[in-house]
């Protein structure tokens, strides 16, 4: 009983601590960035009524195309309404939609709402996309609850958590200015600890995953600091960091975010590292008698050698697949030269992402499997205690003792 008071008190503690955090740095502000003047609402096309071409040159290759259309607004105070709205299609612009067609969901958006709304033109903004992805999470949470039954459920609602932390937490606590080194430092405390104690309890295992969790993330920090001095990276990894800097007047410490970025990216995979260990390592304990501190962390360090290459593939492939796009356009622009090729700072730090990520695995697997062996083997020690097991040999060699 007593285990399950302080279970569900980890439970509230952790939701607890999220809304303190999110309150302490929003402040009653809106700590996601300034109010939009701007509305959006979610609408389905009902009928095209005009498609106007214009010319931009004499050649005929520019070309801006205007659809007309109507559509009923599905959500929102509008629900029910019917307007007529547009879709801008360029040739000057790199990306454009697809066409719109009769039967889609969008989105619309009205500029200056400030102003009055009711002379101002509805434009197509994006397609909702976001319907298909919440059926695809509602069937991955039905399927984890399925197979894990109640540590499925657990699951979730670290998941949740882990989410509204890094959402509700590190974001606005970037977007108002604070130190990102240390409010990175403490979302992956948090995530830690509030995953290891809702998944799998207050017990020893949780502690000495978590310890190693740490332990592995905070070397990926200090790692990632020192290799920063030589490496001179300014944090302009793409267009995003550009901007980012354009709208907060260079406000935000765009290195810090790199740090954010390879700490919250390789959290998971250490997490993951160091809880195997842990279990695999409690298993032995329970399971064999007399074992040793020095038995125990050798059979973690065996056990470390299979695990280390499966997990620095997952960092490897993750990152390389992310950016992908990018290592591609670099080399179309300067026609495949290695040299500058590895020389620069996007794929510098693509690359600095997957070492650090990797060493904080390294690092963690050695560490869990002393910390293992620290705290399990002083158990199996007790076990020497226990009286030996008697066979019919023992008693008969006991009663003629007593005899004499």
């Amino acid at each position: 009983m007593k285990k399950k008071i302080i279970y569900f008190s980890a439970v509230v503690l952790s939701l607890l601590l999220l809304v303190l955090g999110y309150l302490l740095i929003s402040k009653g502000k809106n700590p996601f960035g300034p109010d939009s003047t701007t509305a959006y609402e979610r609408a389905k096309i009902t009928k095209i009524t005009d498609v106007q071409n214009n010319i931009l040159d004499e050649e005929g290759k520019m070309v801006d195309t205007t659809y007309t259309f109507e559509a009923v607004f599905t959500k929102g105070t509008l629900k029910g309404e019917t307007i007529t709205a547009t879709q801008l299609i360029s040739t000057y612009a790199m990306y454009n939609p697809r066409p719109v067609s009769v039967g889609d969901s969008v989105i619309l958006y009205q500029p200056n709402v400030a102003e009055d709304a009711n002379n101002l033109p509805w434009c197509f903004a994006e397609y909702v996309r976001s319907d298909a992805i919440i059926v695809l999470a509602v069937l991955f949470c039905i399927m984890l609850v399925i197979f894990g039954r109640i540590k499925g459920l657990r699951t979730l609602y670290t998941l949740a958590l882990t989410i509204g932390s890094i959402f509700f937490i590190l974001v606005p606590a970037i977007n108002t200015g604070r130190n990102i080194y240390f409010w990175t430092i403490l979302v992956c405390l948090y995530i830690t600890a509030m995953t290891l104690i809702i998944v799998n309890g207050v017990t020893k295992l949780a502690l000495v995953g978590g310890i190693g969790c740490m332990g592995g993330v905070l070397i990926s920090a200090a790692i990632y600091l020192v290799t920063d001095v030589f490496l001179k990276l300014t944090g302009y990894t793409d267009e995003c960091a550009i901007y980012i800097q354009g709208i907060n007047d260079g406000a935000i410490n765009l290195k810090a975010l790199v740090f954010a970025s390879i700490l919250i990216g390789s959290i998971g995979a250490v997490m993951d590292v160091s809880v195997n260990i842990a279990a695999a390592l409690h298993e032995i304990a329970e399971k064999v008698k007399d074992v040793s501190l020095w038995e125990l962390y050798k059979s973690g360090i065996t056990i470390s050698r299979d695990i280390i290459g499966t997990m620095s593939n997952t960092l490897i492939l993750a990152y390389i697949g992310s950016s992908l796009c990018a290592v591609l356009l670099i080399i179309y622009n300067n026609s495949f030269s290695l040299l500058n090729l590895f020389n620069k700072e996007n794929i510098i730090v693509e690359l600095l992402k997957i070492l650090v990520g990797s060493f904080g695995i390294l690092s963690a697997l050695p560490l869990t499997s002393f910390i293992s062996a620290l705290f399990y083997s002083s158990k199996s020690k007790r076990r020497l205690t226990e009286e030996p097991v008697k066979d019919e040999y023992t008693d008969l060699l006991e009663a003629s003792e007593k005899e004499n």
